[in-house]
């Protein structure tokens, strides 16, 4: 029993050295669960806190965490996901691992941000041309460089961000440069002739209504969504959000839709930290480190996918499948340890 358990710890452990291409790997994951020609994919991008102690850990620092609400000491990774909102669901595509000032990461955050997603722009893009990102993300050097790559980015602003009309009127005619905006939005009491409301979205959770309009803070003219959650006609002070394209033709159903598919990404860091083992690595090599983040979102995959070809997993949740494939491999396990021979004709496991 020792012996077997040593073997498989030595193997594992091995494997923490090895270069795998990911991408490829999670790509014909993908390829396989989504249907990338006509669901609605974006890549989705966030980052999430990992503790970790040590102070030779390579990216060891300060990181704000999300649900501690705090900035706390460990790692954190950055999450480029695929998400898909037809099938409402996420496939992880590549996992990196954020550089501490200790490891020689000189550029800002946003810019090592930006460096990540252009080294895997090309591959993203064979699977969609769509980005989204939460309200960190919605800043002009980020959403500039995103359309720069081919990416139409979808994200949220906030609720004092400063939203011109585009001036539709007849020219003037006379010398100067031609009127282009037509005075702030004032969206607790907007111009509804300008605005288009989204029936197909309003209804019990609140109104929604899409323009065109111009974001000073980003210098360009963007697809804007308005949700008012209780009605615009009860619209209190700041009782509205407001999320963009900078694709101007996306419907406001594609933006919205988006952009709620955005949270699934979240589930992937729940389930990598639950169940399979994304908090429990614990060397300090930037490349054992790399190898366990991304084996860890590989296993959902994996999982995902297995689930997807057999009818009788369908529909079950990661942690049912997770505690069914353990219990399995210790069986196994525990037959061919202990020498027992099973009858095939009868429905062993």
């Amino acid at each position: 029993m020792a012996k077997y358990g040593k073997h498989n710890e030595h193997t594992y452990r091995s494997a923490f050295r090895k270069g795998i291409d990911w991408c490829v790997y999670n790509t014909k994951l993908i390829r396989e669960l989504f249907d990338t020609e006509n669901d609605l994919l974006a890549v989705a991008i966030d980052q999430s806190y990992i503790r970790k102690a040590g102070k030779k850990t390579y990216g060891i620092g300060n990181y704000w965490s999300g649900c501690a609400q705090a900035v706390k000491h460990g790692c954190e990774i950055t999450l480029l996901a695929i998400v898909n909102a037809t099938q409402k669901d996420a496939m992880a595509f590549r996992a990196i691992q954020t550089p501490g000032k200790a490891d020689g990461r000189k550029m800002s955050l946003t810019d090592f941000y930006i460096k990540q997603v252009k080294k895997y722009s090309k591959r993203m893009q064979r699977i969609t041309h769509n980005m989204v990102g939460d309200a960190a993300f919605s800043t002009k050097h980020f959403t500039d460089s995103m359309v720069e790559l081919g990416f139409t980015f979808v994200s949220r602003l906030r609720k004092d961000t400063a939203v011109r009309y585009l001036y539709a009127g007849k020219k003037t005619g006379k010398r100067g440069r031609p009127k282009t905006f037509d005075g702030y939005i004032d969206f607790e009491s907007p111009d509804l002739d300008r605005m288009q409301k989204i029936d197909s979205l309003s209804g019990d959770d609140g109104e929604y209504y899409t323009i065109v309009a111009n974001v000073k803070c980003l210098k360009r003219n963007v697809r804007l969504v308005v949700w008012y959650p209780e009605g615009l006609d009860r619209v209190k002070s700041g009782g509205f959000r407001l999320y963009y394209s900078t694709d101007k033709d996306m419907s406001g159903e594609d933006t919205m839709a988006i952009y709620h598919a955005r949270f699934q990404e979240e589930y992937l860091f729940r389930d990598g930290k639950q169940f399979t083992g994304l908090q429990d690595c614990q060397a300090r090599s930037k490349k054992k480190l790399h190898f366990a983040y991304n084996a860890a979102f590989a296993a959902i995959n994996t999982a995902k996918v297995a689930m997807a070809r057999d009818d009788k997993y369908k529909g079950m949740s990661l942690a049912s499948y997770s505690m069914l494939m353990h219990n399995m491999f210790i069986y196994r396990r525990i037959i061919e340890v202990s020498g027992i021979k099973l009858d095939k004709k009868k429905n062993n496991p």
